[in-house]
């Protein structure tokens, strides 16, 4: 019997939404483009590594401030993301920063309002999701869940668990936008650039 080759795809929901976006700004699009969640975007991107593959499920990985009401508004969109086929959405709340200093010399006091429109100024940084997704990576290898994965960021960071992982024979494919990512497209098997798939993902 014919062994079907089985691809899941793992995405840095912040990583490609802003490269998304950036690349869009760049064309000159002054309204946003959507990226097409549900069903197009794990089709397209799978077919990419081999039209009989398997699809075995998309992981995405985000975070939030439960502080804002825009992030509020996209924790229920994720909600929705979450019932889409196939699809497992894991958030992460994001954690209170530390606040701005002045940088020169004999000041170096805290910045806390916007110096223009002098409201609050509220950072916060991201905290869990590379470790999930690097977990969640090894976890799904060595339970044989996937023989490729395609990998959804362009951070370094997960070049260490992409070259131990494909040391156990699978393969991991970065899927990203070009001239970004070259260590992790180094470190990866084979990579898919967003602007040879963006025809197809937005028709």
């Amino acid at each position: 019997m014919e062994a079907f080759m089985k691809v899941k795809i793992f995405i840095d929901f912040w990583n490609l939404q802003l490269s998304w976006n950036e690349y869009h700004r760049k064309l000159g699009t002054h309204e946003p483009v959507k990226i097409p969640w549900d069903k197009k975007l794990p089709d397209v991107l799978v077919k990419q590594i081999d039209k009989t593959a398997i699809y075995s499920g998309t992981h995405v990985y985000a975070s939030i401030n439960p502080k804002s009401p825009n992030d509020r508004k996209l924790n229920s969109f994720f909600q929705i993301m979450d019932t889409f086929t196939g699809y497992k959405v894991i958030v992460k709340e994001r954690k209170p920063a530390k606040r701005m200093r002045c940088t020169n010399d004999g000041c170096r006091r805290d910045i806390l309002v916007c110096p223009h429109c002098q409201k609050e100024l509220i950072r916060t940084v991201e905290k869990g999701v590379d470790t999930s997704i690097a977990i969640e990576l090894f976890h799904y290898a060595l339970e044989n869940v996937y023989d490729k994965a395609i990998l959804v960021s362009s951070d370094a960071d997960f070049v260490p668990a992409v070259e131990f992982i494909q040391r156990t024979g699978k393969q991991i494919i970065h899927a990203g936008f070009k001239n970004q990512a070259f260590e992790m497209k180094k470190a990866c098997w084979d990579h898919i650039n967003f602007e040879d798939i963006i025809i197809e993902l937005l028709e």
